[in-house]
């Protein structure tokens, strides 16, 4: 899951909505590589922080750019992760 400042979470979005942001993400056309496409970003921006031309200047400016696709990508894991859970 991505920690995503306050300012740029959208609690109200939807599974449906966040499946609808996230599939079509790198020409990916399943759930599971969107969300990998995503992460994939969330890493190369994190290595890109180390070197002379970073991608971003600031997590700020990639939440901005990013804002909906990683509240989908939170949406569909959280809603995802009830999947796996343990029974009670």
């Amino acid at each position: 899951m991505f920690r995503i400042p306050s300012f740029y979470e959208m609690p109200e979005m939807t599974f449906e909505v966040a499946k609808g942001v996230l599939i079509g993400l790198d020409g990916k056309k399943d759930l599971l590589s969107a969300m990998e496409a995503m992460n994939a970003r969330w890493e190369e921006y994190c290595k890109s922080s180390f070197t002379d031309t970073p991608q971003y200047e600031d997590d700020d400016e990639f939440f901005d750019t990013w804002q909906y696709e990683v509240n989908a990508y939170n949406t569909v894991f959280e809603d995802m992760s009830k999947l796996f859970a343990p029974a009670k």
